[in-house]
């Protein structure tokens, strides 16, 4: 088997599909686990040091998670896509409005 022969096989077996968009949508859900892992954690350790949950940190959780949703929805057109980035807009607005509420005291 020669080099050429070796490569068009390669290309047969990997057709449709591109190794660094897999690696960036794995590294994309990481990612996002990670930081809602580590939110909870601030959150939870928030409420027992200081007596209740941290607000912040959560609205920027899901504003994050509201802009990858919708920016998955701007290229692929799913409706899924879209109802999940009005849910967490939805979510981070909320937790915004907390975070005014009870941690600076407006309203």
């Amino acid at each position: 088997m020669d080099r050429d022969e070796i490569l068009k096989r390669s290309r047969e077996e990997n057709k449709d599909r591109d190794f660094v968009e897999e690696v960036m949508a794995t590294a994309n859900s990481l990612s996002l686990g990670v930081g809602m892992i580590v939110c909870g954690l601030v959150s939870v350790l928030s409420a027992i040091f200081q007596g209740g949950p941290e607000y912040s940190v959560w609205t920027v959780m899901w504003a994050i998670h509201a802009s990858t949703f919708l920016f998955k929805y701007r290229k692929l057109r799913k409706r899924h896509e879209l109802m999940m980035g009005l849910f967490y807009i939805a979510l981070a607005v909320f937790f915004f409005v907390c975070y005014l509420h009870l941690e600076l005291g407006v309203f």
